[in-house]
């Protein structure tokens, strides 16, 4: 199956703590970021940092590791909703200054799903594509740009990072993989300015379209009520019990609701990871950070079936199965 042959993960050296966002909002937010959400520190860019500057170090280390060069590549495909530019693509950039000369390139935007998505994507090329070798897949965050530094929900809680994945096509396909979506909360969480609808002008600054803004609130949490049933339902595509499963990754925004649905599922926090607490919270790049730092750990070893449950708003989700 297509398989990964090499990981790499870059953060920015600036850390904010909770004592950090307590003393700038003069509140104890404790309580909440470490006891529900389960955030002790966070990563953010520098002002004269931008996801690039994340992107090659993280890709640089996966190539190592798979022990490629740049020119090896067929592929490169960042995945993301915090992009370098409008236009061009991110995958531009980064295929451009790692002097991947031989890979097509294209950037995926599922919000913070776009990594799982990204992921069976890869692997559909690859099947349409049997002489394509070798994908530089990056999940990289960048959203610290785009939040607005006196919201304490959205300051505290978000975070930057990237996680690269070097693919190799073996011909077999991943095991298998889950996607739903429902598009009407388009307007729910966003950064709605900087585009067609809301281009940059003075009206849209002075609403604060262009930071992070949570427009309406979700009468329920919706990856506590639709995890559970997406990652049965691709146990089901797959063949094999939930027990089988060796890893299972979720995407890095809630502690207590990653528990809760474990517990519902019957799945040991054994078998799980998480990294919120040393990293945030790094939308569509957590997924991909996560399982590096569960490789680098010795939670799981080549040949285990990891599945990762990724969501983002818009929304949409997704999971994947695949065999390490």
């Amino acid at each position: 199956m297509s398989h990964i042959v090499g990981m790499g993960l870059k953060v920015p050296d600036k850390v904010l703590t909770n004592e950090y966002f307590s003393e700038y909002f003069k509140e104890d937010l404790s309580g909440f970021l470490e006891g529900i959400v389960g955030q002790k520190e966070r990563h953010w860019l520098a002002d004269d940092e931008s996801v690039v500057d994340l992107c090659l170090p993280a890709a640089r280390e996966a190539m190592a590791e798979a022990r490629i060069t740049a020119e090896d590549l067929s592929m490169v495909v960042v995945a993301s909703d915090t992009h370098e530019y409008i236009s061009p693509a991110t995958s531009f950039v980064v295929q451009g200054k790692l002097g991947a000369i031989n890979a097509m390139v294209f950037d995926l935007s599922a919000s913070c799903a776009s990594f799982v998505t990204a992921l069976v994507t890869v692997d559909s090329w690859f099947r349409s594509h049997p002489d394509f070798k070798y994908a530089l897949l990056i999940g990289e965050y960048g959203m610290t740009k785009y939040v607005d530094k006196d919201d304490k929900y959205t300051a505290s809680l978000f975070a930057d990072g990237a996680a690269a994945c070097v693919i190799e096509n073996t011909g077999e396909s991943l095991i298998a993989s889950k996607f739903i979506a429902d598009g009407t909360y388009y307007d729910y969480l966003g950064v709605f300015g900087g585009g067609t609808k809301y281009p940059i002008n003075d009206d849209t600054l002075a609403k604060g379209l262009h930071k992070l803004r949570i427009l309406k609130k979700y009468d329920q949490n919706p990856n506590l009520v639709a995890w559970p049933g997406l990652v049965k339902s691709l146990m089901e595509k797959v063949g094999e019990p939930l027990d089988a499963i060796d890893l299972i990754l979720f995407t890095q925004i809630n502690l207590t609701v990653i528990k809760k649905v474990l517990e519902i599922l019957g799945i040991p926090e054994s078998k799980s990871h998480w990294i919120m607490d040393k990293y945030g919270y790094t939308g569509s790049a957590c997924i991909p950070m996560a399982l590096y730092d569960a490789r680098k750990q010795g939670k799981v070893k080549p040949g285990d079936l990891v599945v990762l449950v990724a969501s983002g708003a818009g929304q949409a989700m997704g999971a994947v199965a695949l065999r390490l």
